[in-house]
Protein backbone atom coordinates (compact mmCIF):
# COMPACT_ATOMS: atom_id res chain seq x y z
CA UNK A 1 0.00 0.00 0.00
CA UNK A 2 1.66 3.39 -1.11
CA UNK A 3 1.15 6.85 0.53
CA UNK A 4 2.27 9.86 -1.54
CA UNK A 5 5.71 11.18 0.20
CA UNK A 6 8.19 13.77 -1.62
CA UNK A 7 10.26 13.75 1.44
CA UNK A 8 9.33 11.25 3.95
CA UNK A 9 12.21 12.27 6.33
CA UNK A 10 11.35 16.33 6.10
CA UNK A 11 7.44 14.96 6.91
CA UNK A 12 8.61 13.14 9.95
CA UNK A 13 10.70 16.29 11.31
CA UNK A 14 7.97 18.61 10.50
CA UNK A 15 5.05 16.18 12.08
CA UNK A 16 7.30 15.58 15.35
CA UNK A 17 8.17 19.34 15.89
CA UNK A 18 4.35 20.73 14.93
CA UNK A 19 2.79 17.83 17.62
CA UNK A 20 5.28 18.77 20.36
CA UNK A 21 4.70 22.67 19.98
CA UNK A 22 0.51 21.69 19.72
CA UNK A 23 0.95 19.93 22.91
CA UNK A 24 3.42 22.14 24.71
CA UNK A 25 0.81 25.10 23.91
CA UNK A 26 -2.14 23.76 25.02
CA UNK A 27 -0.32 22.70 28.30
CA UNK A 28 0.56 26.50 28.28
CA UNK A 29 -3.24 27.86 27.79
CA UNK A 30 -4.56 25.72 30.02
CA UNK A 31 -1.87 26.97 32.09
CA UNK A 32 -2.60 30.57 32.46
CA UNK A 33 -5.86 29.79 34.54
CA UNK A 34 -4.55 26.97 37.07
CA UNK A 35 -1.16 27.59 38.60
CA UNK A 36 1.21 24.73 38.81
CA UNK A 37 -0.43 22.97 35.54
CA UNK A 38 2.48 23.20 33.75
CA UNK A 39 4.33 20.93 35.70
CA UNK A 40 2.33 18.11 33.74
CA UNK A 41 4.70 19.63 30.63
CA UNK A 42 7.78 16.93 31.47
CA UNK A 43 5.18 13.83 32.24
CA UNK A 44 3.49 14.98 29.03
CA UNK A 45 7.03 15.11 27.14
CA UNK A 46 8.14 11.71 28.24
CA UNK A 47 4.76 10.01 26.96
CA UNK A 48 5.45 11.57 23.99
CA UNK A 49 8.61 9.88 23.75
CA UNK A 50 8.17 6.49 25.01
CA UNK A 51 5.29 6.45 22.30
CA UNK A 52 7.67 7.48 19.49
CA UNK A 53 9.83 4.66 20.41
CA UNK A 54 7.12 2.23 20.73
CA UNK A 55 7.09 2.97 16.93
CA UNK A 56 10.15 2.74 16.16
CA UNK A 57 10.36 -1.24 18.02
CA UNK A 58 7.20 -2.16 16.69
CA UNK A 59 8.45 -1.18 13.72
CA UNK A 60 12.16 -2.44 13.92
CA UNK A 61 10.84 -5.80 15.14
CA UNK A 62 8.50 -6.73 12.04
CA UNK A 63 5.39 -7.54 14.37
CA UNK A 64 3.42 -4.62 13.66
CA UNK A 65 1.19 -6.47 11.18
CA UNK A 66 0.49 -9.32 14.26
CA UNK A 67 0.04 -6.79 17.14
CA UNK A 68 -1.90 -4.19 14.92
CA UNK A 69 -4.09 -6.74 13.60
CA UNK A 70 -6.04 -6.01 9.52
CA UNK A 71 -8.05 -2.72 10.71
CA UNK A 72 -5.41 -0.22 9.74
CA UNK A 73 -5.31 -1.46 5.84
CA UNK A 74 -9.03 -1.48 5.58
CA UNK A 75 -8.81 2.62 7.28
CA UNK A 76 -5.83 3.58 4.97
CA UNK A 77 -6.81 1.99 1.63
CA UNK A 78 -10.48 3.53 2.24
CA UNK A 79 -8.40 7.07 3.04
CA UNK A 80 -6.53 6.32 0.07
CA UNK A 81 -9.41 5.91 -2.23
CA UNK A 82 -10.96 9.35 -0.73
CA UNK A 83 -7.74 11.12 -1.16
CA UNK A 84 -8.10 10.35 -5.22
CA UNK A 85 -11.32 12.10 -5.08
CA UNK A 86 -11.88 15.76 -5.53
CA UNK A 87 -10.81 17.69 -1.60
CA UNK A 88 -14.63 17.86 0.00
CA UNK A 89 -16.22 14.90 -1.82
CA UNK A 90 -17.25 12.28 0.22
CA UNK A 91 -15.56 14.50 3.27
CA UNK A 92 -18.01 16.17 4.57
CA UNK A 93 -20.42 15.02 5.11
CA UNK A 94 -18.26 11.48 4.85
CA UNK A 95 -21.65 9.14 4.46
CA UNK A 96 -19.62 5.67 4.44
CA UNK A 97 -16.57 6.98 5.28
CA UNK A 98 -15.98 7.66 9.49
CA UNK A 99 -13.99 10.64 10.86
CA UNK A 100 -10.59 8.68 10.75
CA UNK A 101 -10.50 7.75 7.78
CA UNK A 102 -11.54 11.60 6.72
CA UNK A 103 -8.46 12.85 8.75
CA UNK A 104 -6.05 9.89 7.61
CA UNK A 105 -7.20 11.10 4.22
CA UNK A 106 -6.32 15.02 4.58
CA UNK A 107 -2.70 13.51 5.67
CA UNK A 108 -2.52 11.98 2.95
CA UNK A 109 -3.24 14.93 0.97
CA UNK A 110 -0.09 16.99 2.23
CA UNK A 111 1.93 14.89 -0.23
CA UNK A 112 4.77 14.59 2.29
CA UNK A 113 3.43 12.36 5.95
CA UNK A 114 3.87 8.70 5.24
CA UNK A 115 2.71 6.06 7.27
CA UNK A 116 4.81 6.29 10.64
CA UNK A 117 4.01 10.43 9.94
CA UNK A 118 0.57 9.36 10.43
CA UNK A 119 1.18 7.77 13.61
CA UNK A 120 3.06 10.56 15.29
CA UNK A 121 -0.02 12.61 15.00
CA UNK A 122 -2.43 10.19 15.72
CA UNK A 123 -0.07 9.96 19.61
CA UNK A 124 -0.38 13.82 19.65
CA UNK A 125 -4.47 13.15 19.02
CA UNK A 126 -4.55 11.00 21.94
CA UNK A 127 -1.77 13.10 23.94
CA UNK A 128 -4.44 16.47 23.43
CA UNK A 129 -7.20 14.28 24.67
CA UNK A 130 -4.99 13.61 27.58
CA UNK A 131 -4.21 17.60 28.05
CA UNK A 132 -8.00 18.21 28.46
CA UNK A 133 -8.17 15.24 31.01
CA UNK A 134 -5.27 16.59 33.01
CA UNK A 135 -6.66 19.87 32.88
CA UNK A 136 -10.31 18.54 34.55
CA UNK A 137 -8.52 16.64 37.40
CA UNK A 138 -6.55 19.84 38.00
CA UNK A 139 -10.46 21.31 38.29
CA UNK A 140 -11.70 18.32 40.47
CA UNK A 141 -8.75 17.30 42.88
CA UNK A 142 -5.83 20.09 42.60
CA UNK A 143 -2.43 19.79 41.05
CA UNK A 144 -0.80 16.58 43.16
CA UNK A 145 -3.69 14.57 41.50
CA UNK A 146 -3.03 15.47 38.21
CA UNK A 147 0.89 15.40 38.62
CA UNK A 148 -0.23 11.83 39.82
CA UNK A 149 -2.45 11.03 36.68
CA UNK A 150 0.15 12.39 34.49
CA UNK A 151 3.07 10.11 35.07
CA UNK A 152 1.01 7.17 35.49
CA UNK A 153 -0.85 8.01 31.90
CA UNK A 154 2.60 8.32 30.58
CA UNK A 155 3.52 4.86 31.18
CA UNK A 156 0.36 2.82 30.73
CA UNK A 157 1.38 0.39 28.41
CA UNK A 158 -1.94 -0.40 26.68
CA UNK A 159 -2.24 3.02 25.36
CA UNK A 160 1.28 3.53 24.78
CA UNK A 161 0.78 1.02 21.95
CA UNK A 162 -3.18 2.26 21.25
CA UNK A 163 -1.81 5.76 21.17
CA UNK A 164 -0.45 5.44 17.93
CA UNK A 165 -2.41 2.75 15.88
CA UNK A 166 -4.00 3.77 12.49
CA UNK A 167 -7.50 3.74 14.06
CA UNK A 168 -10.33 5.12 16.08
CA UNK A 169 -8.69 5.22 19.55
CA UNK A 170 -6.79 8.30 19.66
CA UNK A 171 -9.98 10.72 18.29
CA UNK A 172 -11.99 8.50 21.18
CA UNK A 173 -9.38 9.66 24.16
CA UNK A 174 -9.80 13.17 22.64
CA UNK A 175 -13.63 12.70 22.62
CA UNK A 176 -13.43 11.66 26.76
CA UNK A 177 -11.33 14.48 27.43
CA UNK A 178 -13.09 17.04 26.21
CA UNK A 179 -16.62 15.63 27.23
CA UNK A 180 -14.75 15.60 30.76
CA UNK A 181 -12.99 18.75 29.94
CA UNK A 182 -16.55 20.33 29.55
CA UNK A 183 -18.30 18.62 31.92
CA UNK A 184 -16.09 20.39 34.66
CA UNK A 185 -17.06 24.06 33.86
CA UNK A 186 -20.80 22.74 33.95
CA UNK A 187 -20.10 20.97 37.38
CA UNK A 188 -17.82 23.82 39.10
CA UNK A 189 -20.05 26.99 37.89
CA UNK A 190 -22.31 26.03 35.41
CA UNK A 191 -20.88 27.63 32.95
CA UNK A 192 -22.64 27.42 29.78
CA UNK A 193 -19.86 27.03 27.51
CA UNK A 194 -19.39 23.81 29.11
CA UNK A 195 -21.96 22.72 26.68
CA UNK A 196 -20.18 23.39 23.56
CA UNK A 197 -16.80 21.71 24.64
CA UNK A 198 -19.17 18.66 25.59
CA UNK A 199 -20.80 18.68 22.44
CA UNK A 200 -18.08 19.10 20.71
CA UNK A 201 -16.64 16.49 22.20
CA UNK A 202 -19.76 13.72 21.72
CA UNK A 203 -19.53 14.96 17.69
CA UNK A 204 -16.05 13.67 17.62
CA UNK A 205 -16.97 10.40 19.28
CA UNK A 206 -20.05 9.93 17.12
CA UNK A 207 -18.38 10.54 13.82
CA UNK A 208 -15.68 7.95 14.80
CA UNK A 209 -17.07 5.06 16.54
CA UNK A 210 -21.25 6.18 17.04
CA UNK A 211 -22.22 3.36 19.58
CA UNK A 212 -19.56 5.18 22.53
CA UNK A 213 -20.10 8.76 20.89
CA UNK A 214 -23.60 8.24 21.88
CA UNK A 215 -23.33 6.39 24.96
CA UNK A 216 -20.94 9.54 26.05
CA UNK A 217 -23.36 11.74 25.06
CA UNK A 218 -25.80 10.35 27.58
CA UNK A 219 -22.69 10.59 30.39
CA UNK A 220 -22.72 14.57 29.47
CA UNK A 221 -26.18 14.68 30.12
CA UNK A 222 -26.25 13.22 33.50
CA UNK A 223 -23.09 15.69 34.47
CA UNK A 224 -25.50 18.61 32.84
CA UNK A 225 -28.45 17.20 35.26
CA UNK A 226 -26.02 16.03 38.52
CA UNK A 227 -24.67 19.81 38.01
CA UNK A 228 -27.42 21.47 37.41
CA UNK A 229 -29.02 20.12 40.58
CA UNK A 230 -25.45 21.28 42.22
CA UNK A 231 -25.77 24.52 41.58
CA UNK A 232 -28.85 25.37 42.67
CA UNK A 233 -27.92 28.94 43.67
CA UNK A 234 -28.07 29.76 40.31
CA UNK A 235 -31.99 29.07 40.13
CA UNK A 236 -33.29 30.26 36.42
CA UNK A 237 -30.04 28.61 34.65
CA UNK A 238 -30.43 24.98 36.61
CA UNK A 239 -33.74 24.67 36.12
CA UNK A 240 -33.49 25.66 32.87
CA UNK A 241 -31.22 23.06 32.36
CA UNK A 242 -33.25 20.38 33.98
CA UNK A 243 -36.22 21.01 31.94
CA UNK A 244 -33.87 20.52 28.55
CA UNK A 245 -32.69 17.10 29.67
CA UNK A 246 -36.08 16.34 30.39
CA UNK A 247 -37.14 17.13 26.99
CA UNK A 248 -33.91 16.32 25.28
CA UNK A 249 -34.63 12.77 26.67
CA UNK A 250 -38.30 12.82 25.35
CA UNK A 251 -37.61 13.64 22.24
CA UNK A 252 -34.56 11.48 21.56
CA UNK A 253 -36.82 8.43 23.28
CA UNK A 254 -38.05 7.23 19.75
CA UNK A 255 -34.66 7.08 18.74
CA UNK A 256 -32.86 4.70 21.34
CA UNK A 257 -36.15 2.42 21.00
CA UNK A 258 -35.49 2.28 17.35
CA UNK A 259 -31.94 1.68 17.71
CA UNK A 260 -32.62 -0.92 20.37
CA UNK A 261 -35.25 -2.50 18.11
CA UNK A 262 -35.12 -6.38 17.47
CA UNK A 263 -33.32 -6.32 14.21
CA UNK A 264 -30.57 -4.22 15.74
CA UNK A 265 -30.52 -6.71 18.16
CA UNK A 266 -30.37 -9.39 16.09
CA UNK A 267 -27.24 -8.27 14.40
CA UNK A 268 -25.64 -8.02 18.06
CA UNK A 269 -27.01 -11.46 18.82
CA UNK A 270 -25.18 -12.69 15.76
CA UNK A 271 -21.96 -11.24 16.39
CA UNK A 272 -21.87 -12.33 19.82
CA UNK A 273 -22.85 -15.57 18.98
CA UNK A 274 -20.13 -15.96 15.92
CA UNK A 275 -17.23 -14.59 18.33
CA UNK A 276 -18.14 -17.02 21.26
CA UNK A 277 -18.06 -19.98 19.11
CA UNK A 278 -15.01 -18.40 17.80
CA UNK A 279 -13.83 -17.19 14.13
CA UNK A 280 -10.86 -15.10 14.25
CA UNK A 281 -7.92 -13.70 16.47
CA UNK A 282 -6.57 -10.60 16.84
CA UNK A 283 -8.25 -9.66 13.04
CA UNK A 284 -5.38 -12.56 12.08
CA UNK A 285 -8.19 -14.66 10.70
CA UNK A 286 -6.55 -17.14 12.95
CA UNK A 287 -8.89 -19.10 15.58
CA UNK A 288 -10.07 -18.03 18.25
CA UNK A 289 -9.12 -19.30 21.30
CA UNK A 290 -11.38 -20.33 24.29
CA UNK A 291 -9.02 -17.03 26.17
CA UNK A 292 -10.35 -14.42 23.49
CA UNK A 293 -13.72 -15.55 23.45
CA UNK A 294 -16.14 -14.76 25.60
CA UNK A 295 -19.28 -16.03 27.15
CA UNK A 296 -22.37 -16.79 24.53
CA UNK A 297 -25.16 -14.39 26.28
CA UNK A 298 -28.54 -13.57 25.00
CA UNK A 299 -29.26 -9.85 23.78
CA UNK A 300 -31.74 -10.55 21.19
CA UNK A 301 -33.93 -8.40 23.28
CA UNK A 302 -33.60 -5.46 25.88
CA UNK A 303 -34.55 -7.11 28.96
CA UNK A 304 -31.71 -9.42 27.78
CA UNK A 305 -29.58 -6.81 27.41
CA UNK A 306 -29.90 -5.97 30.83
CA UNK A 307 -29.89 -9.15 32.33
CA UNK A 308 -26.44 -10.33 29.94
CA UNK A 309 -24.98 -7.04 30.93
CA UNK A 310 -23.39 -7.90 34.40
CA UNK A 311 -21.82 -10.77 32.70
CA UNK A 312 -20.27 -8.60 30.02
CA UNK A 313 -19.01 -6.11 32.12
CA UNK A 314 -16.80 -8.29 34.39
CA UNK A 315 -15.68 -9.79 30.85
CA UNK A 316 -14.81 -6.35 29.48
CA UNK A 317 -12.93 -5.40 32.39
CA UNK A 318 -11.13 -8.62 33.60
CA UNK A 319 -10.76 -11.49 30.51
CA UNK A 320 -8.38 -12.73 29.35
CA UNK A 321 -7.29 -13.14 32.92
CA UNK A 322 -3.00 -13.08 32.86
CA UNK A 323 -2.67 -16.72 33.08
CA UNK A 324 -4.51 -17.05 29.28
CA UNK A 325 -1.60 -16.14 27.54
CA UNK A 326 -1.81 -18.39 23.80
CA UNK A 327 0.95 -15.69 21.76
CA UNK A 328 3.16 -12.96 21.88
CA UNK A 329 0.58 -10.53 21.37
CA UNK A 330 -1.47 -11.54 24.47
CA UNK A 331 1.80 -11.77 26.46
CA UNK A 332 2.04 -7.98 25.64
CA UNK A 333 -1.70 -7.18 26.34
CA UNK A 334 -1.44 -8.63 29.84
CA UNK A 335 0.67 -6.02 31.20
CA UNK A 336 -2.17 -3.31 30.59
CA UNK A 337 -4.49 -6.20 31.88
CA UNK A 338 -2.35 -6.06 35.05
CA UNK A 339 -2.42 -2.33 35.19
CA UNK A 340 -5.96 -2.29 34.57
CA UNK A 341 -6.72 -4.47 37.53
CA UNK A 342 -4.55 -2.22 39.88
CA UNK A 343 -6.68 0.64 38.92
CA UNK A 344 -9.83 -1.15 39.33
CA UNK A 345 -8.89 -2.17 42.85
CA UNK A 346 -7.30 1.39 44.13
CA UNK A 347 -10.23 3.27 42.40
CA UNK A 348 -12.66 0.67 44.67
CA UNK A 349 -10.51 1.10 47.72
CA UNK A 350 -10.74 5.34 47.75
CA UNK A 351 -14.41 5.48 46.45
CA UNK A 352 -14.86 3.69 49.89
CA UNK A 353 -13.05 5.82 51.60
CA UNK A 354 -14.91 8.17 49.61
CA UNK A 355 -18.21 7.39 49.78
CA UNK A 356 -20.92 9.36 50.23
CA UNK A 357 -18.67 12.07 48.04
CA UNK A 358 -17.39 10.15 44.81
CA UNK A 359 -19.73 11.73 42.29
CA UNK A 360 -19.00 14.85 44.14
CA UNK A 361 -15.41 14.67 43.56
CA UNK A 362 -15.14 13.12 40.54
CA UNK A 363 -18.41 12.99 38.97
CA UNK A 364 -17.38 14.68 35.27
CA UNK A 365 -14.39 11.86 34.84
CA UNK A 366 -17.35 9.17 36.35
CA UNK A 367 -19.77 9.67 34.25
CA UNK A 368 -18.16 9.14 30.82
CA UNK A 369 -16.49 6.59 32.64
CA UNK A 370 -19.78 4.80 33.68
CA UNK A 371 -21.77 4.68 29.94
CA UNK A 372 -18.57 4.32 27.47
CA UNK A 373 -17.94 0.68 29.70
CA UNK A 374 -21.78 -0.08 29.31
CA UNK A 375 -21.36 0.86 25.55
CA UNK A 376 -18.29 -1.23 24.95
CA UNK A 377 -19.46 -3.84 27.20
CA UNK A 378 -22.98 -4.29 25.46
CA UNK A 379 -20.65 -4.58 21.60
CA UNK A 380 -17.61 -6.32 22.61
CA UNK A 381 -16.96 -9.11 20.44
CA UNK A 382 -14.14 -10.97 22.45
CA UNK A 383 -11.34 -10.37 24.85
CA UNK A 384 -9.05 -9.67 22.02
CA UNK A 385 -11.50 -6.08 21.09
CA UNK A 386 -11.39 -5.97 24.63
CA UNK A 387 -7.85 -4.77 25.15
CA UNK A 388 -8.60 -1.85 22.93
CA UNK A 389 -11.67 -0.52 24.46
CA UNK A 390 -10.37 -1.09 28.22
CA UNK A 391 -7.69 1.05 27.64
CA UNK A 392 -10.58 4.39 27.34
CA UNK A 393 -11.67 2.95 30.57
CA UNK A 394 -7.72 2.81 32.24
CA UNK A 395 -7.40 6.36 31.21
CA UNK A 396 -10.45 7.67 32.95
CA UNK A 397 -10.12 5.44 35.85
CA UNK A 398 -6.37 6.65 36.83
CA UNK A 399 -7.41 10.35 36.52
CA UNK A 400 -10.80 9.68 38.78
CA UNK A 401 -8.55 7.42 41.50
CA UNK A 402 -5.81 10.00 41.23
CA UNK A 403 -8.11 12.60 42.56
CA UNK A 404 -10.19 10.33 45.10
CA UNK A 405 -6.64 8.95 46.38
CA UNK A 406 -5.38 12.70 47.09
CA UNK A 407 -9.14 13.57 48.61
CA UNK A 408 -8.66 10.60 50.79
CA UNK A 409 -5.39 11.66 52.10
CA UNK A 410 -6.00 15.55 53.03
CA UNK A 411 -6.39 15.78 56.63
CA UNK A 412 -10.03 17.15 57.25
CA UNK A 413 -10.14 20.47 59.34
CA UNK A 414 -12.15 20.64 62.40
CA UNK A 415 -14.87 21.96 62.82
CA UNK A 416 -15.07 25.58 63.79
CA UNK A 417 -16.65 25.42 66.78
CA UNK A 418 -14.52 22.30 67.97
CA UNK A 419 -11.12 24.79 66.21
CA UNK A 420 -12.04 27.84 68.90
CA UNK A 421 -12.99 25.75 71.91
CA UNK A 422 -9.33 24.44 71.04
CA UNK A 423 -7.74 27.32 70.93
CA UNK A 424 -8.59 27.93 74.60
CA UNK A 425 -6.83 27.41 77.68
CA UNK A 426 -7.80 24.34 79.06
CA UNK A 427 -9.25 23.67 83.02
CA UNK A 428 -5.09 23.69 83.77
CA UNK A 429 -3.30 25.65 81.23
CA UNK A 430 -3.09 29.22 81.91
CA UNK A 431 -3.21 32.25 79.85
CA UNK A 432 -0.11 33.43 78.30
CA UNK A 433 1.37 36.06 79.97
CA UNK A 434 0.37 39.81 79.13
CA UNK A 435 3.79 41.49 78.63
CA UNK A 436 4.04 45.35 77.98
Amino acid sequence: MTIPAWDPAAGIIITLLLVGVVLIYAVQRLGRTRSGFTAISRALMVAYGIRLLAILAVNATGIGSSLRGGDENTFLYLAEQLAASPLGTGDLPHGAYQLQTVLFDLQIRLGFINVTGIRIDQVGIALLGYVFMLAATYDLGGPRATRIAAWCLAFEPSNIFFNSEIHKEPLMELAAGLAAFGGVWLWKRLDIRGLFICGLGCLIGIETRSYAGWFLLGGCVMIVLHASLRNMERKGLAVSLIYAVVIGGMLAAPTVLAATSGSNLKILQASQAANATGTTQGGTGGPNGANLALESVNVSSRGAVITSLPTKIRELLLQPYPWQLHDINQLFGSFGTLVAYAVLLLFIRYAWINRGNVFGRAGPLLYPLLFEMVAYAVTVGNAGTGFRYRSHLVTLGMCATAILWTAAREKPEPPQGLAEAQAQPGPHELPEPITA
